[in-house]
């Protein structure tokens, strides 16, 4: 009973992605999504810096979300540090824009530092008043744009809990006034750590529309801290990863709001680099197997170690790792088009086994389900 239980579940999530007879009138983003469709449709995503640093401002161009639509990514977490100025609304909505119509999910986030460093209701307000000028800016925009409230709780405000939930309880209703339907995150403190979930409290003006990002070696195991140990992949070394999983799954299926990643790096770029590409390959493919195997989207940090920004091409010498994070089974369908929106709900239910085709090279995305195939 339970496993069927189980399978209708995931079929009605499946069929709600993917696009049946007539589903082609609608794009995915006209009306609102469902937070737990969300969370699947996410699937592997790239933190990037086009609207947080010098160069990457300076170094955008549109042609970036093509390639990394191309490359498997599906979405982008696109950080800000900076106030919103008409020049910084902008480029942010040159970039989303560029998403969208490349077909990659746009999620922005906001740094907050100066919140981070000092919770007052000062800077408080500052916050609020960020939020509710990017809101009202972006109020009309396809819903598959999402609002990540505040890159990682770090700082004087990782030490009070219930400082941060009056923090979020005021800028979710910030963000509601203009958004009552737009998915927004809210992430635990202690640098967002999945063990922390527990303390947050869901924002009374959420409406459903929630989601809570989390994440673990935001930069990169280590080969001498026990807390991110990484050597060789031994057992207690893959426990240690599995371990922020469950306690991730537990908060989802305790609080009925879905989680995912918004951070992990397969190096020690930060502090060392100490880890030969095929060790990063090797972290990097057990890291991925295990939120997918838990269905948790992710992002990658981030994008200068893997995209010349300069030249637009793929670094050649992180290929091994970039194949391991984002390589996927080669589809067989000719009708399902690269830049399909609804590919990475094909290529799922493909590698899973549970849809196999109309024939060997069709899928047949636009023809209806009868009773029997349902």
């Amino acid at each position: 009973m339970k496993k069927g239980i189980i399978f209708c579940f995931t079929l009605l999530l499946l069929l709600s992605v993917i696009p049946w007879a007539g589903a082609a009138e609608a794009a995915p983003g006209d009306s609102p999504i469902d937070p737990f469709v969300y969370q699947q449709m996410l699937g592997k995503g790239m933190d990037v810096d086009w609207c947080k640093t010098a160069a990457g401002k300076s170094l955008y161009n549109s042609a970036v979300p093509k390639d990394f639509k191309e490359a498997g990514i599906s979405h982008v977490r696109i950080r800000v540090k900076d106030a919103a100025t008409e020049e910084l609304l902008a480029l942010l909505d040159r970039q989303v824009q560029d998403c969208l119509a490349a077909g990659l999910i746009p999620i922005i986030a906001y740094q907050a530092d100066e919140l981070k460093n000092d919770p007052s209701d000062k800077n408080l307000r500052q916050v609020e008043s960020w939020w509710k000028t990017v809101a009202e800016h972006f109020r009309d925009t396809s819903y598959l744009l999402s609002f990540d409230l505040i890159i990682e709780v770090t700082d004087a405000l990782k030490n009070e809990p219930d400082r941060l939930n009056e923090i979020y309880e005021c800028l979710v209703s910030a963000v509601r006034q203009t958004n009552p339907e737009r998915i927004i995150m809210i992430s635990p403190r202690m640098r967002s750590d999945a063990a922390y979930l527990q303390d947050l409290e869901i924002p009374s003006a959420s409406n459903g529309y929630l989601m809570a990002e989390w994440h673990f070696y935001a930069s990169g195991p280590s080969k001498e801290n026990p807390r991110k140990l990484w050597t060789v992949g031994t057992a207690e070394e893959k426990a240690l990863v599995q371990e922020k999983i469950d306690l991730a799954l537990q908060w989802q299926a305790d609080t009925g709001v879905p989680t995912w990643v918004g951070a992990w790096m397969p190096g020690n770029y930060n502090d060392g680099d100490d880890y030969t590409i095929a060790e990063r390959a090797v972290f990097a493919s057990f890291v991925t197997q295990a939120l997918t195997d838990a269905g948790i989207p992710f992002a990658v940090n981030a994008d200068s170690h893997f995209y010349d920004r300069e030249q637009n091409t793929w670094l050649d010498h992180m290929q091994p790792v970039f194949s391991a994070i984002y390589g996927t089974q080669t589809l067989p369908f000719t009708d399902v088009a690269a830049d399909a929106w609804y590919r990475s709900a094909v290529s799922y239910v493909y590698e899973h086994q549970l849809f196999s085709g109309t024939s060997a090279t069709a899928f047949s995305p636009e023809r209806s389900m009868t009773r029997q195939q349902m």
